[in-house]
């Protein structure tokens, strides 16, 4: 079973002290999911860690998701961001943003219902939030 990878846990995968990281690192050593993100939360990620904690963390961290054995990075190609550019328009009233809704979009065309995240956006829009 597949379980999609948000860039908050990915942030609190690189804090293995964290509580966050820890309950993250228990959940993938005792379920050894296969797990998927994508480039544009890759991204999202990088630059989120570089600039809370600086470029050397979020360089470990990069070559951590690059060089993982259970962790696939898929592209986000141009029909997912025509898809998540119509979804996001859709929900107004939600303050998710875009990459979240692309995000969305690839975990349903995958069939993930699972998501490692700490982002209440997911669970708005249906999927099942881990830990």
């Amino acid at each position: 079973m597949e379980r999609f990878f948000d860039s908050s846990a990915l942030f609190a995968w690189g804090d293995e002290d964290s509580v966050p990281g820890k309950a993250i690192n228990k959940l993938i050593t005792e379920t050894k999911p296969s797990l998927v993100t994508t480039d544009f939360v890759f991204a999202e990620t990088l630059s989120l860690v570089t600039k809370r904690v600086g470029k050397y963390h979020g360089i470990r961290l990069g070559e951590r998701i690059r060089n993982s054995q259970i962790l696939k990075v898929i592209d986000i190609d141009r029909a997912v961001q025509e898809e998540a550019w119509n979804l996001y328009k859709k929900y107004r009233d939600k303050d998710f943003d875009f990459i979240d809704a692309t995000s969305f979009i690839v975990c349903r065309r995958r069939k993930i219902q699972e998501v490692l995240t700490l982002d209440r956006h997911f669970q708005q829009m249906g999927f099942v939030v881990v830990p």
